[in-house]
């Protein structure tokens, strides 16, 4: 196996998802309930946010699910709001709210800066929308390392499933086999191996090593270790 390209997923593999986004879904769910307490608190609830400590459940929709997914939930709580328009809004909200917040990792631009002196075209698969994906990149001046950039908006499907995956493959047109899928989620990793990648979890998500390990080929600790375990990998 020699490892050509890399894929990323963004929230909790290039960026701090909870640095990022809680504050960021605070001030969502605030502006979604016209500042109304018990409003605010519903909606929290529903998608698995907890406002007091700016934390997110376990099992909630915002860790792993698409916008689109966000939006299903919280859709039935709001009055007047029609599918469509909602999800624009919700899209712009996020975006605009997550700026103010952004958090990269300490490691991400020396591990991107090293992985492309070692000639590795990079790529973004990210189940959040393509342009809050390329908002996020430009802000942090970022965008120009990536020559491939999905969300689940842009017609590859949303991971689990391998679509975005197969995209960035047929992009380079490269072999499965030949890419790196790096992400902090079951969602990364099986969308990787469903397109016959190299699953490649990172701890830095915050979910359990065990509930990984099962879909990884390797894990790290954080991105920053890419570079001397795909050096590993392609000298075997």
């Amino acid at each position: 196996m020699s490892i050509k390209a890399v894929l990323f997923d963004k929230d909790g593999t290039l960026i701090d998802f909870g640095a990022t986004f809680a504050p960021a879904t605070g001030k969502v769910l605030d502006t979604l309930a016209g500042g109304e307490k018990v409003a605010v608190e519903k909606l929290a609830k529903v998608v698995g946010f907890n406002t007091r400590d700016q934390t997110f459940e376990p099992d909630s929709v915002l860790i792993a699910g698409s916008l689109q997914n966000i939006a299903d939930c919280l859709l039935p709580h709001l009055k007047e709001q029609e599918t469509g328009s909602f999800l624009e809004h919700l899209n712009r909200l996020y975006v605009q709210f997550s700026l103010e917040s952004i958090a990269p990792f300490d490691c991400l631009i020396p591990t991107l800066n090293t992985l492309a002196e070692m000639g590795l075209p990079l790529g973004v698969a990210t189940n959040d929308s393509e342009s809050a994906a390329r908002a996020h990149l430009e802000h942090l001046g970022l965008i120009g390392p990536f020559c491939y950039i999905a969300g689940y908006d842009s017609g590859y499907g949303e991971k689990p499933a391998p679509g975005m995956v197969t995209g960035f493959v047929n992009h380079l047109e490269l072999q499965p086999h030949e890419i790196a899928m790096v992400g902090d989620s079951t969602h990364d990793l099986i969308a990787g191996q469903k397109a016959g990648a190299c699953a490649i979890a990172v701890l830095s998500g915050g979910a359990r090593r065990e509930a990984l390990a099962p879909h990884a080929d390797h894990i790290l600790d954080d991105i920053g270790g890419l570079p001397v375990l795909i050096d590993q990998i392609n000298k075997v």
